[in-house]
């Protein structure tokens, strides 16, 4: 064993004094690198061969300083393939690296960006995580990269999707700070460890405990840094930090098959901090109990070094019971991470007193290295199973799959150039520039104060976000829910999983009879009949602030089990219509409904009266456009009216009085108290919908108690199709051609939503939260997802929404190898051989450009490369 321990690797502070090194991790691969995480918040990669070998002392050693977090790094990790690298701090974050190819190499020694100085690489944020609401101890990344998960002394567990880094899961068993995380080599498990003295393995099938370790732990000590166990690469056992035998320190190992620790790996004088096991397994020699004496038998053995507050480091094997290697006085202060080489023949050590060590064997002590196969094949007993790579059967194939190496290069050049400081413009793999993930910038501000059981004071940093605009995820799977903009353009929901408000000024079309937004109120006719109340003749209220609704009267053979509350009768009301250059303002002052009075309405601009007109029945409800308005009466009739107040049309007269008016542009839309809908072109005097019941929308209460569903929104689209929202947050537009509501929400449950952002009327998938639907490994429901956000963008006309939908829904079938659903996509998009006609395009867009956009995509799937290579043949 040869120890090194080179002088340059360190984290200075103030006037050069070494800072506590948190964390270490070699990158997997070729381990050229390895980074480093220290209480100076910053994050710095290091190349190994200096450190490895003096005659390379003239190369970069630091290649590059990451300096994105505002708290102590803690934990470092690199992905299993050694291009991801995910750190996590005290400040409650988690991000998440790779490195920035797309930037010239003369450029990348001022990595100014991420504000590290004479940088020879550089890397970019891509993700910034937030969930945590305190330091985030350990981090690990699932064998295949699927998942990654993070523990944090705020005592959760989350689970983050390996790609798009969507949080997927929150484990919240553990009721002590959790210090130590590892994944089952086979992918079946994840190990946590925590100060509340148990290790809880856990299902990944459905993230509940499997098991609750406990026995090792119950005499341990509690003032450990951290407690990072780690799994063996066969698969048959955990080696845990922190345990304790007799008083004595120990690492536990705990047994796959039972779950229990009858092994333990003694020797330490202080609590043992960190436990890794070395990826490669090896063939050694041991005595042969069985055979002749002297004889020896050759077995397979695994790796494991454990180091702890006694400042020492020591090897073990598990086929021997005792060490193989120990160092002591390595290191000044404790020993807080430990990171093997893929090699397997050097180990990476740092600690509190801010030095780095390496410990480099050969293959005379450790012996012959196992092969793969091998080591699959003792991972196969419990399950693991190798997933074939498919050979490229063309250059069809490679040619696709560099392009879309090169499509995620360029998309990855315009993230990183628009960051800055918290800032991540990271894209999903799809590269929507519009959908860039926003995090905002964080403030440590009130502190919290908790005790630990045994009376221990834990003063917790509160993470304080910005109030005015919440996090936004990544787009992957989203929901239609729409929003009608406000003035700025964009309001967001504050409560979307009950209503969908209304922001009615400047750019939605005006509505009126919403209640403010409360919705209209129902009325359970079963229960009402007869009950009309007659409006108060003193009431004197001349604001336009509220509507308040009375019963309508309705006569009928056979009426509606629900009716809609009619607009009660105001004395005096205002009401400003955006026609012309300047608002018109409209005053209308009804006389005494009792004494069977109409209704007169004055029309003023800046202040000038310009005209005068008079209704023969009091005026319930009044709404405008660009060239007309339109005041709904009493008598159940609508009048229509120019914007200088001269009549354009004859009274309407309507089966009933209306609840609810909405003008935008030529289009009129009124909900009548009879739950139905009439809508109607007013400048070419054509009827396009007719006493159109909304009450199905209405009648699916299967969350709900009956009757308790009520309209929260409507308007009608400047294309002339009406759009209906419901109390639940189900959003309806209707259908001209299949002459149906269609729902363009689709799903209904209150964790599937958390926030809407939608521009005006288009919508906007920014804002919406990735659904919450158990294991999010089982596809089938995610591909569902973007099938229904491609027909709803479909029926929507959003042909930007579209686009984006089918982009995610190629890549979801490539990631799944749906091959049937891929070609039945192609064949739709490839449309007829002819290449003309109507069925050519969809939303204005081409079906064969839209068609080669996503085949490099499809084409990352080798499974699917015949299906590929056909399609691209022929658009050739």
């Amino acid at each position: 064993m040869l120890i090194v321990k080179p002088s340059f690797v360190q984290h200075p502070g103030d006037k050069g004094r070494k800072l506590p090194i948190y964390a270490c991790h070699v990158q997997p691969g070729e381990s050229k690198r390895i980074a480093t995480g220290g209480q100076d918040c910053k994050v710095r990669i290091w190349s190994t061969a200096p450190i490895l070998d003096d005659s390379s002392s003239d190369c970069d050693k630091l290649l590059a300083t990451l300096s994105n977090h505002t708290g102590a790094v803690l934990s470092v990790r690199w992905s299993q393939t050694g291009t991801l690298l995910a750190t996590g701090a005290d400040d409650s974050t988690v991000v998440v690296w790779c490195a920035d190819t797309s930037r010239p190499a003369d450029q990348r020694r001022d990595n100014l960006i991420q504000g590290g100085a004479g940088n020879v690489e550089s890397w970019r944020a891509i993700k910034v995580l937030f969930g945590h609401d305190s330091d985030v101890a350990d981090l690990a990344w699932s064998p295949s990269n699927e998942y990654l998960a993070s523990c944090g002394l705020d005592s959760l567990v989350f689970i983050w999707d390996g790609k798009t880094f969507d949080k997927l899961k929150k484990l919240e068993a553990h009721q002590g700070f959790v210090k130590g995380i590892t994944w089952d080599p086979v992918g079946k498990y994840l190990a946590t460890q925590s100060d509340d003295k148990t290790v809880k393995i856990w299902r990944t099938s459905d993230w509940v405990v499997e098991r609750e370790i406990t026995e090792p732990f119950t005499q341990a000590s509690s003032t450990t840094f951290f407690r990072r166990l780690s799994w063996s690469p066969d698969g048959s056992c955990i080696a845990m930090a922190n345990g304790e035998n007799g008083n004595v320190p120990v690492s536990p190992i705990v047994n796959r098959d039972t779950w229990i620790s009858d092994v333990s790996l003694v020797g330490h004088q202080a609590p043992i901090e960190v436990a890794a096991f070395n990826p490669v397994t090896f063939e050694i020699e041991i005595p042969d109990e069985e055979g002749e004496e002297g004889a020896t038998k050759r077995v397979v053995s695994s790796v494991c070094a454990i180091a702890g507050q006694d400042r020492s480091v020591s090897i073990w094997w598990t086929a021997r019971p005792f060490s193989a290697a120990s160092a002591l006085d390595v290191f000044q202060h404790t020993v807080l991470d430990l990171s093997w080489s893929s090699d397997g023949y050097t180990l990476y050590a740092c600690s509190y007193d801010g030095t780095v060590s390496a410990f480099t064997f050969s293959s005379v002590e450790f012996g012959i290295p196992v092969s793969t196969e091998q080591t699959e094949l003792a991972l196969s007993k419990y399950g693991f199973q190798k997933v074939k790579q498919a050979v490229a059967e063309s250059t069809t194939q490679l040619f696709l799959e560099e392009q879309y190496r090169n499509q995620q290069n360029n998309i990855g050049g315009l993230a990183g150039a628009s960051m800055g400081g918290y800032s991540s413009a990271a894209q999903t793999s799809v590269g929507m520039s519009n959908i860039a993930e926003q995090v905002n910038v964080i403030q440590m501000g009130k502190q919290r104060e908790s005790r630990t059981k045994d009376g221990k004071r834990r003063i917790t940093p509160v993470l304080i976000r910005s109030a005015s605009s919440p996090q936004k995820h990544a787009v992957e799977f989203l929901y239609l829910v729409l929003i009608i903009g406000s003035q700025a353009g964009i309001i967001k929901s504050k409560a979307l999983k009950q209503t969908i408000t209304i922001g009615a000024k400047a750019l939605a079309p005006q509505s009126h009879g919403l209640n403010n937004g409360k919705g209209i109120p129902m009325v359970d006719i079963s229960t009402a009949a007869g009950k009309r109340k007659a409006p108060d003749s003193s009431e004197t209220d001349q604001s336009a602030s509220g509507t308040v609704y009375v019963l309508p009267a309705y006569t009928s053979v056979s009426p509606p089990s629900r009716l809609l509350a009619m607009p009660i009768v105001k004395p005096k009301t205002l009401t400003v219509v955006k026609t012309g250059p300047t608002p018109l303002n409209l005053e209308c002052v009804n006389a005494d409904a009792t004494k069977q009075g109409g209704a007169t309405i004055t029309g003023s601009r800046a202040g000038v009266s310009q005209f005068i007109t008079t209704l023969n029945a009091p005026t319930i409800l009044i709404a405008g456009g660009d060239d007309y308005w339109v005041a709904a009466c009493l008598d159940a009739t609508l009048n229509v009216f120019s914007a200088a107040g001269r009549r354009m049309l004859p009274p309407f007269v309507l089966p009933s009085s209306a609840s609810f008016l909405s003008v935008n542009g030529a289009y009129l839309m009124a909900i009548l108290t009879t739950s139905t809908v009439f809508l109607w072109d007013i400048s070419r005097e054509t009827n396009l919908l007719s006493n159109e019941p909304v009450t199905p929308l209405l009648a699916n209460a299967s969350n709900n108690t009956p009757n308790s569903l009520t309209l929260s929104n409507a308007f009608v689209r400047a294309d002339g199709k009406p759009m209906i929202s419901t109390s639940n947050g189900d959003v309806f537009v209707y259908h001209y051609g299949m002459k149906c509501w269609m729902n363009v929400r689709g799903f209904d449950s209150d964790q599937r939503v958390s926030s809407a952002v939608v521009t005006g009327e288009m919508v906007n998938p920014a804002g919406f939260k990735i659904p919450a639907v158990g294991v999010l490994g089982k596809i089938p429901a995610l591909i569902d997802h973007a099938e229904l956000g491609m027909a709803c963008s479909t029926v929507l006309e959003l042909a930007s929404d579209y686009k984006q939908w089918l982009i995610l829904y190629a890549r979801k079938l490539s990631d799944d190898g749906e091959v049937a659903k891929a070609k039945e996509l192609c064949d739709e998009l490839l449309g007829e051989l002819s290449a003309s006609g109507e069925n050519s395009n969809i939303l204005g867009m081409q079906k064969r450009v839209l068609l080669k956009e996503i085949l490099p995509i499809l084409a990352t799937n080798r499974d699917l490369q015949r299906i590929v290579a056909s399609y691209h043949e022929f658009l050739s």
